[in-house]
C-alpha cells in the first residue's frame, strides 16, 4: 500500500535535508515527493569543477532530461561555453537564482544565458574577471536585450571582481529596476574625493557618463538614493569603506536598511556607526566583525538605537570591552551574537549583557578565543537556555570537564557544537563520569569511587611529560570501568549524548578525547559534521562504535590521527553510506589498503584529503581520481625523497588529463 503524495510530502517536512535526500532514492513516488515545490526552492544545483560539453555522459544532461523542475544553480570552477547552450534553452525560463562563481565564461555566452533566463531574482557573478575585463559588456544593443531578462531581479552580487567600473555596474543596475540587495563586497571601491572630481565634476549628472575606468563609490551611492525606497540590503565587506562613507549613505532619504554587512572594513570609524545607528534605525542584521576601530563608543550606539537587532557580529572588535558587552541587555531581540576573539570581553562584561537575566531569545552564540573562566561558561549555560549553536573553542580555560557538563545538562537543544583546542576536555566530561566540582547539584554527575590516595603519595621518577602520560592512562581505565557499570539510560549524569539533535561537532585538538567517549558517548542519528583532527588517541576500535552510533556523518575530518590504520577507514567508508569528505591528512600509518577501500565503497564521495600519507603510492592516490563523484583530492606533491641518505629521483607519475582537474599537488 502506498501513502498517498500529499502525505508522504508532509512526513518529508519533518526530516532534515540529508535525510530527505536518502529517502528520495527508496523509490520513484519517494523520489517526487522528496522533491516537491516546497523543497525545491531552497534546493541549489551544484556543478563544481565539471567538465561540461556536448557528450552524453556530460552531467548537465541529467538535469536537462529530469522529471524534476530545479530553480537555483551554482556553477563553481568550469568552462561554459556554447556547447550547453541546449541547457538553457530547456531550463532557464524556470531558473530563479544563477552563481557563477570563479568560472570561465565570455561575454557573448552570458549575454545568451541572461537572454534565456527571463525569471531570475538572484545573480551572482564571484571573482569572473574575463568577463569584465574587457568594460564592454552589456554595451550597447546587449544592454536592451538582456533588460527584459533582469526586470525582476531582487538581488545582485558582483563580489570579488577587480575590474568592475562604474559603467559596467550602471548597466547591472539600470536593467534590475526591483533591486533590493546589492553586494559588492572585496570590489576595489574608490572613496577618494579628488578621483571623484576628476571624473564628476560639480554640476554633473554621474549616470549620463559614468566611468569606464574605475569603480567609485560616489557613483554606487548615487544608485542608492535613486532606489532608496526599495533598497533593503547591503554588503560593503572587504571595502575601504569609512566613517564619513558610511555617514552619507546612512543620512540617504526614503533608505531603510534591513541588513548591512561591513565585514572586514579596517577604515570604518565611530562616526559612521554613530550616523547609521541614528538613521538606519530599522535594522535586523548588522556585521562589523574585524572592523578594528570599533569601540564601546559603537556598541553603546547600536544597542541604544538598533532595538530590532536580531543578528550581531562584532568578531575580533578588539577594542570592545566589557563597557560595550554590558549594553547587550538592551538588545532584547537578538537571535545570533557573534563576539569571538574579543580579548578584553571578560565575565563581568557578560554577566552584565546577556547573561543579566535568563534568555530564552539567542539562539547563536559564537565566543570562541575568549578570556573566560570555567564560572563564566557555566553562567552563560545557565543563562542561555534556548541556545541552538554555540562555539566555544580556544577557551582554554573555561572549558573543563565540569563547566561542559552544565552545558549537556541545559543546552539539550543544542544542534552545532564546537570546541575545538580545549584541551582540559577528557572521556570523563563528555561521558559525564567526571567530577562536577562547581555545579554543586545534588543530580550531577556521579563521584569517581576510585581511590587514587595510594597512588599520589609515589613518587615518579620520569619527566613531568611521561607522568602525563602515565596520569592519562589512569583517568582513561578509571572512566571505561565507571561506563562498563553503568548504562547511559540508568546513569543520572550529563553525558554529551544528551544532546540527541546534535549535526555539528568540532572536538578537534581535544587530544585527551579516547576510544572511551567514541564508544560510550556518541550516539547521534543527525550528526552530519564531525571532526575529530589531531585526536590522537583514538584507534579504529572507537571508530567502530562512532560509525555504528552515528550513520548519517557525511563531513568527516580526522586530520593528524596517526593512531588510526587501515581498519579504521575500511569501517569507515563501509558504514558510512553518505560519506562525501574525508580529510586523512598527516595519518601516517595508512597504505594502499586504504585506497583500495575507498575506491570500492565510497559511493558519493566528493573531497578526499591524503596529504602526508607516505605509505601510500602516487600511481594508486592519482588513479582514486578516476572516481565518478571526485571533484577534488589533495595528495602530497611526489619526491624526490631522501630515503637513508639516497635521494628518489624516480619522476613524478604521469597524470591523465581527465584527472589533472581534481589533484592539487601540494
Amino acid at each position: 500500500m502506498e501513502l498517498p503524495y500529499e502525505v508522504l510530502v508532509h512526513l518529508f517536512k519533518f526530516l532534515p535535508k540529508s535525510d530527505r535526500k536518502a529517502a528520495s532514492e527508496t523509490c520513484r513516488s519517494w523520489y517526487i515527493a522528496a522533491n516537491d515545490r516546497s523543497f525545491l526552492k531552497n534546493k541549489v544545483v551544484i556543478f563544481f569543477k565539471s567538465i561540461l560539453n556536448d557528450e552524453e555522459s556530460s552531467p548537465h544532461f541529467i538535469f536537462e532530461n529530469a522529471a524534476i523542475t530545479y530553480y537555483n544553480f551554482l556553477f563553481s570552477e568550469v568552462e561554459i561555453s556554447s556547447k550547453i547552450n541546449s541547457f538553457w534553452e530547456r531550463l532557464g525560463e524556470n531558473i530563479k537564482s544563477l552563481t557563477l562563481r570563479n568560472c570561465d565564461i565570455c561575454e557573448k555566452i552570458f549575454i545568451y544565458i541572461l537572454e534565456q533566463c527571463p525569471n531570475l531574482e538572484a545573480l551572482n557573478i564571484q571573482t569572473c574577471k574575463e568577463l569584465f575585463m574587457s568594460g564592454r559588456l552589456l554595451e550597447g544593443e546587449t544592454e536592451g536585450l538582456v533588460a527584459n531578462s533582469l526586470d525582476k531581479l531582487k538581488i545582485l552580487s558582483l563580489s570579488g571582481n577587480q575590474y568592475l567600473t562604474d559603467a559596467l555596474f550602471n548597466r547591472f543596475v539600470k536593467a534590475s529596476p526591483q533591486l533590493e540587495e546589492l553586494n559588492l563586497s572585496g570590489c576595489s571601491l574608490q572613496f577618494h574625493f579628488g578621483l571623484v572630481k576628476r571624473f564628476y565634476p560639480p554640476d554633473t549628472n554621474a549616470f549620463q557618463n559614468p566611468s569606464e575606468s574605475v569603480l567609485t563609490f560616489y557613483f554606487v551611492l548615487q544608485f542608492i538614493i535613486s532606489r532608496a525606497k526599495s533598497i533593503k540590503r547591503l554588503v560593503f565587506s572587504k571595502t575601504l569603506i569609512d566613517g564619513a562613507a558610511l555617514k552619507r549613505l546612512s543620512e540617504t532619504e526614503n533608505l531603510q536598511l534591513e541588513s548591512l554587512r561591513v565585514h572586514s572594513c579596517d577604515q570604518l570609524t565611530n562616526t559612521g556607526l554613530l550616523a547609521l545607528t541614528t538613521h538606519q534605525t530599522s535594522l535586523r542584521e548588522l556585521d562589523i566583525g574585524l572592523c578594528t576601530r570599533v569601540t564601546d563608543q559603537s556598541l553603546v550606539y547600536i544597542c541604544k538605537n538598533l532595538v530590532n537587532l536580531e543578528y550581531l557580529n562584532i568578531q575580533r572588535c578588539r577594542a570592545v570591552t566589557d563597557l560595550g558587552i554590558a549594553e547587550l541587555k538592551k538588545l532584547t531581540k537578538l537571535k545570533s551574537l557573534n563576539i569571538s576573539q574579543c580579548e578584553l570581553i571578560t565575565k563581568v562584561g557578560l554577566e552584565r549583557g546577556i547573561c543579566a537575566e535568563e534568555n530564552n531569545v539567542l539562539e547563536d552564540l559564537d565566543v570562541h578565543s575568549l578570556n573566560l573562566d570555567q564560572s563564566g561558561l557555566i553562567m552563560m549555560s545557565e543563562k542561555l537556555l534556548n541556545l541552538r549553536s554555540i562555539d566555544i573553542s580556544y577557551c582554554f580555560n573555561a572549558v573543563t570537564d565540569a563547566s561542559i557538563q552544565v552545558i549537556f545538562k541545559n543546552q539539550v537543544l543544542l544542534h552545532t557544537l564546537k570546541l575545538s583546542h580545549c584541551d582540559k576536555v577528557s572521556d570523563a566530561g563528555l561521558t559525564g563520569m567526571g567530577k562536577l566540582e562547581s555545579a554543586g547539584d545534588d543530580d550531577g554527575p556521579i563521584m569517581s569511587s576510585l581511590d587514587h590516595s595510594i597512588n599520589n603519595l609515589k613518587i615518579h621518577l620520569g619527566s613531568r611529560a611521561e607522568e602525563e602520560i602515565v596520569r592519562d592512562a589512569q583517568r582513561k581505565r578509571d572512566v571505561m570501568l565507571m561506563c562498563e557499570k553503568l548504562s547511559l539510560d540508568s546513569y543520572s549524569g550529563f553525558s554529551l549524548a544528551r544532546l540527541k539533535s546534535l549535526r555539528e561537532l568540532d572536538i578537534s585538538g581535544c587530544n585527551k578525547i579516547t576510544d572511551v567517549s567514541l564508544t560510550y558517548a556518541f550516539a547521534f542519528k543527525e550528526l552530519k559534521n564531525l571532526n575529530l583532527s589531531r585526536c590522537q588517541q583514538i584507534t579504529h576500535v572507537g571508530v567502530e562504535h562512532l560509525v555504528r552510533n552515528c550513520p548519517s556523518i557525511e563531513y568527516f575530518n580526522l586530520m593528524d590521527c596517526y593512531n588510526l590504520k587501515d581498519e579504521a577507514v575500511e569501517v569507515i567508508v563501509k558504514g558510512l553510506r553518505r560519506l562525501q569528505y574525508l580529510e586523512l591528512r598527516g595519518c601516517n600509518p595508512l597504505t594502499d589498503t586504504t585506497l583500495h577501500a575507498i575506491r570500492t565503497h565510497c559511493e558519493k564521495l566528493k573531497f578526499l584529503d591524503i596529504q602526508g600519507c607516505r605509505n601510500m603510492s602516487a600511481d594508486l592516490a592519482c588513479a582514486i581520481g578516476a572516481l565518478p563523484t571526485l571533484h577534488t583530492v589533495l595528495v602530497t606533491k611526489p619526491g624526490p625523497y631522501i630515503n637513508e641518505g639516497i635521494k628518489n629521483r624516480t619522476p613524478a607519475t604521469k597524470l591523465l588529463p581527465t584527472l589533472l582537474r581534481k589533484l592539487r599537488l601540494h
